[in-house]
């Protein structure tokens, strides 16, 4: 299974790749994008080709900073009714949430989760393209996944906004002096989940142009748009088993009571929305250890904690049963790679 975007997260890409002396069609065509989708921003493509784009068009090009030049061109209108709805919202607080409510109708697989910790705010992002994503770096696209929510802010608060803190799950790498221009510090790197961190304060700074009418009409619009596999159980479950993959082996009966269900509930619930715990499981390691095996500097040991396995041995096992080499020689591959780009 695949997760799909809208072509909108295209947007200003062929001018970027051409600033930076490349030819944007060739590498469409080369990680399968069709090239319909740089005209047609409401074309639903698949994520995980927009991930392999931009790890290709900055390997290339040898711009480190290629996913932050797309978000620094982001507006709430890039993210279709999602983003025009968090125009129509009387705080910054309530369009933060309309936009994590229905973030799936412009990116299936992309979550984000707002926490408060006493004055301050963080916003967890995770990313999932799908158990049969295609292999990519995931530096460029989380950079401007995170760039385009940092940017969709500051248009909402219209103003030169800076987060507090920045965290990505990959290792550091480039100048970071861009970061800096940026968000305004460095972020830190090779941490569990993609977050950024801004004062609570902020929450209920008022927003301009509130129309109630506009506000209705664009949430059933918003509605309609959520994808048939971003059912809400089966997205609950899985942020779940994201959560708690860390803290060792996690059974369906361990989430079914944290959801104060009993196991045939979970598992109904479940089935009804068209997947399993073993499908939500498989999905979520899958996609984590893309990033903590080939852009991350952990060591593996840690590697297998994160991800749940009882051992080392066991997450090499897994790894090298779904993924046809094992975990060591996927990292050592990778950077061999970055070493003859850079």
């Amino acid at each position: 299974m695949v997760n799909f975007i809208r072509a909108s997260a295209l947007r200003d890409f062929a001018e970027i790749a051409r600033s930076a002396g490349l030819d944007p069609l060739p590498l469409c065509r080369a990680v399968g994008i069709p090239l319909s989708a740089l005209s047609h921003p409401d074309e639903k493509i698949r994520s995980d080709t927009v991930g392999a784009l931009l790890d290709l068009a900055a390997r290339r090009s040898g711009v480190d900073d290629f996913g932050l030049r797309i978000a620094e061109t982001r507006r709430p209108s890039a993210w279709g009714p999602v983003g025009l709805l968090m125009t129509q919202q009387k705080t910054l607080g309530e369009a933060m949430a309309a936009g994590a409510q229905y973030s799936a109708g412009h990116y299936e697989g992309a979550r984000a989760e707002i926490e408060r910790f006493g004055d301050e705010v963080v916003v967890w992002i995770d990313i999932d393209d799908g158990a049969d994503a295609l292999r990519f770096d995931p530096a460029q696209r989380n950079e401007m996944v995170a760039g385009s929510v940092v940017q969709v802010l500051r248009a909402l608060m219209q103003r030169d906004w800076r987060p507090l803190r920045v965290g990505f799950t990959h290792a550091a790498r480039g100048d970071l002096d861009r970061y800096k221009a940026y968000f305004g510090h460095t972020p830190l790197f090779d941490q569990d989940r993609m977050f950024f961190a801004m004062a609570e304060a902020d929450l209920g700074l008022p927003l301009q142009g509130h129309d109630p009418e506009a506000e209705r009409i664009l949430r059933q619009i918003a509605e309609q748009q959520l994808p048939e596999q971003s059912k809400p159980f089966s997205r609950a479950v899985a942020v779940l088993i994201s959560q708690r993959l860390g803290e060792g082996p996690l059974s369906a009966e361990a989430v079914a009571a944290a959801l104060d269900l009993d196991l045939r509930s979970l598992q109904r619930r479940l089935a009804a929305e068209g997947s399993s715990f073993s499908e939500l499981l498989y999905g979520v390691r899958m996609n984590l250890a893309r990033t903590f095996v080939e852009s991350s500097r952990r060591p593996l040991a840690e590697v297998a904690d994160l991800l749940g396995f009882a051992s080392l041995s066991a997450f090499s096992q897994w790894y090298s049963r779904t993924h046809g080499e094992s975990a060591a020689e996927r990292r050592s591959a990778e950077r061999r790679n970055h070493a003859e780009d850079s």
